[in-house]
């Protein structure tokens, strides 16, 4: 379809539901009352997200809840322009306005879109997937990031800020069932307040949380003999069960009225087994055995076959310890101290079968320390972040591949070191008090390691084993360096409509490839990207706070970009592609009643190759290459009522739909022909019905809520490989449905 048309359709469809939206809510504006305030702290200070000028989203606690949102793999409903996927290894993919991370399990690749856990940035995609239990608050900003948050946020960033304690003795206790066996149960405490206020070592505040989660696979792994290479299958029962549970615990020190402490520490365990990666169809002639077609299942698999355990084992610790010091009633002294430590065990059988074509097997150790300065302040007309950071990362990627009768060992030794410094400055005119003119920049300085040690054996010699015998090819150190800017002029027209100008730049370092197979290859770096954003915006509220109207457009030019190839054995990272990208988005919400709330985003998101070259045997494939995981287009309609007191509590009802455009998996094939990964294209339909604030007296209540995901059942593919015998693939989750009662005391 034509952009254009496209853009005019998104248009029309979002103008015809708001001005009905609007209609409604004048219709009503005697009963109606206001939509809530949100506050975010996405410019490193607490401010009203309708005056930030940045594309941004966010959900509080309950929204979260309300929404069915469990972990970081399922909170991009209701955002624009945001595609997340879940691979193969316990990773997942966040893709926003089409800049993602191309293979995830690339030990040598970075982020595009930076993760933030209070403060503390996530360095690899390893441990990227893990639950969201005691979470206040998710806020996703979109585009380039790279004045206050720095290093690889080239697509965006995503924070997450746990809860806090209340210093108050109070609780939360939260069972859940559903279909397959679904058992869940997270509990919180927060304890009173001791010490005395301004004296002594001042009030400590403590929160405990603590959540388990487990439900059985959809997929029983059964003995299949299809073919004359079938082997036994291994030793587990089903496919894509899930085992998770984790800890957090928050300290508030007071010390002084001027002077704080927050400490956050937080830990997470999945035991999960992986999704059936089917077969989805096969290459004749090929390299398949005979009766490799009769795997291919017929929809949501039931069963399944592998003679390799599918799992991913993860063990996950994250503190982070900010120290807040206010030098006056304008001047802010924050530091943020980081440590993460991950370790990660997983294994894969790809062929969809048991049949010994294609496993993977990983041992992943990591950890990370980060610390962070920043001194803010405010004058009458200034207002200003400058800031000092560090990061250094040590991990160790151990990893065996088996292909047929091919055997291989690809192990990297990694250590990262980063130094930066960074400011923004936000200045409003003495006579121009609705002006603000916002200046930023960033200076980075980088140094990355990585030794390999590579072994190749064919022909059914090796051992299907991860091994560690230390590096066996040295290579010498890397260093990277960058300077980002970013300036954006707003203008605040009235207190209910601000408009803003963008232009931001953002950088992902370069590296070496993780997955690279030889040591000539594995020896050739690859170079650092670079983005530079244009964007206008508009956040508005109208008839009395009762409607809001916030939209985007924005034109980037995408350079020296980071591109992977794959023929189904090597996967290779190559600086090869230069794009534009330019898209709009549309954020709404409006309250219709008193008691009917209903919102509404709408993307779209168009690319073009300038460039895409392959070399001189190959040639430039821009006319066939793809951007992965970029959605032409996304969409979110959403309402929720809250019915008339019923007297003994309050009734609510959610409806939420979601859709999203077909994505590709892969930018190209190693051999230069287009990809043929595509994921599917989905609507997904899910309700929760919520009663709450039953009363037991005092202080403490009852809540009850049943709730359904994907309820059409619609099946689609969120991950495809194509392994050039066959492709393979992951359905997304089938219907699932549950209840939930919570106790609060």
């Amino acid at each position: 379809m034509n952009r254009y048309k496209t853009i005019r359709s998104i248009a029309l469809l979002g103008g015809t539901i708001l001005g009905c939206v609007a209609t409604a809510a004048r219709a009503d504006s005697g009963d109606a009352g206001a939509l809530q305030e949100v506050i975010v702290t996405a410019q490193k200070r607490a401010e009203n997200i309708q005056e930030v000028p940045i594309a941004i989203t966010a959900f509080d606690s309950k929204s979260l809840e309300t929404r069915g949102v469990t972990d970081t793999d399922s909170f991009a409903k209701g955002v624009p322009n945001l595609h997340i996927k879940q691979g193969t290894t316990g990773v997942i993919t966040i893709a926003i306005r089409g800049v993602s991370n191309n293979d995830p399990g690339n030990p040598g690749y970075e982020n595009a879109v930076g993760m933030y856990v209070d403060g503390v940035y996530a360095g690899k995609a390893v441990g990227s997937l893990f639950d969201l239990d005691d979470v206040e608050r998710v806020e996703v900003l979109r585009g380039p990031q790279g004045t206050l948050y720095g290093r690889n946020t080239i697509g965006g960033a995503v924070n997450l800020i746990s809860k806090r304690p209340t210093g108050e003795l109070g609780g939360t206790l939260k069972l859940g069932v559903g279909n397959e066996n679904l058992r869940t149960v997270n509990g919180s405490l927060d304890l009173p307040a001791f010490g005395t206020e301004g004296e002594g070592f001042g009030t400590i505040k403590t929160r405990l949380s603590y959540f388990i989660r487990k439900r059985d696979g959809f997929t029983d792994n059964v003995q299949q003999n299809y073919t004359s290479a079938s082997l036994p299958v291994a030793n587990f029962s089903r496919f894509g069960d899930v085992d998770r549970k984790g800890f957090h615990g928050a300290i508030d020190w007071q010390v002084r009225d001027n002077f704080s402490v927050a400490y956050d520490y937080s830990r997470f365990r999945a035991n999960d087994s992986q999704r059936l990666l089917q077969v989805i169809d096969v290459v004749r002639p090929g390299s398949m055995p005979i009766g490799f077609e009769d795997y291919i299942p017929h929809g949501q698999p039931g069963k399944g076959s592998a003679n390799e355990v599918p799992f991913f084992d993860t063990d996950m610790e994250t503190h982070a310890l900010t120290a807040t010091w206010d030098v006056t009633d304008v001047i802010t002294l924050k530091s943020i101290t980081g440590y993460r430590k991950i370790d990660s065990v997983d294994g894969q059988d790809l062929d969809g079968s048991n049949v010994k074509y294609y496993e993977s097997a990983r041992d992943y150790k990591g950890d990370q320390f980060s610390q962070e300065l920043q001194l803010i302040g405010t004058t009458a007309q200034l207002k200003y972040v400058v800031g000092l950071y560090y990061f250094d990362e040590q991990a160790d990627s151990l990893r065996v591949q088996q292909f047929a009768t091919l055997i291989r060992n690809n192990n990297a030794y990694m250590e990262n070191k980063n130094q930066a410094v960074f400011g923004q400055v936000d200045y409003t005119p003495e006579q121009l008090d609705k002006l603000t003119l916002s200046l930023g920049g960033r200076y980075t300085r980088e140094k990355k390691a990585m030794d390999r040690y590579l072994r190749n054996v064919s022909g059914g010699g090796g051992s299907f084993t991860v091994v560690d015998p230390g590096p066996n090819l040295l290579l010498p150190t890397l260093e990277f360096s960058n300077t980002s800017y970013m300036f954006s002029p707003s203008y605040r027209i009235s207190d209910e409509l601000n408009v803003y100008a963008k232009y931001a730049e953002g950088f992902r370092s370069g590296g070496y490839d993780g997955s690279s197979t030889t040591p000539a290859s594995a020896a050739v770096p690859f170079q650092s990207e670079e983005l530079k954003t244009y964007e206008v915006g508009l956040k508005s509220r109208w008839l009395d706070n009762r409607l809001e109207l916030n939209l985007a457009a924005f034109y980037s030019d995408y350079s020296n970009m980071q591109l992977s190839s794959f023929n189904g054995i090597v996967a290779a990272t190559l600086n090869a592609g230069r794009a534009k990208l330019d898209g709009v988005e549309l954020e709404s919400k409006a309250l219709l009643t008193e008691r009917l709330q209903a919102s509404l985003s709408l993307s779209y998101l168009h690319y073009e190759f300038d460039k895409f070259d392959m070399g001189p045997v190959i040639g430039d494939v821009s006319d066939r290459a793809r951007l992965n995981n970029a959605p032409a287009s996304t969409a979110n309609f959403a309402l929720d009522y809250d019915f008339p007191s019923l007297g003994f509590g309050d009734l609510s009802a959610h409806l939420n739909y979601n859709y999203s455009a077909a994505a590709d998996a892969i930018a190209i094939q190693s051999n230069g022909a287009a990809p043929n990964s595509s994921l599917s294209s989905r609507g997904l339909l899910d309700a929760r019905l919520t009663l709450s604030n039953i009363r037991l007296g005092g202080d403490s209540r009852l809540q009850f809520s049943l709730w359904g995901m994907n309820l059409t059942n619609t099946e689609y593919y969120d991950n495809v490989i194509d392994f050039g015998g066959f492709r393979g693939g992951t359905l997304g989750w089938p219907r699932t449905y549950g209840a939930e009662a919570t106790f609060d005391f």
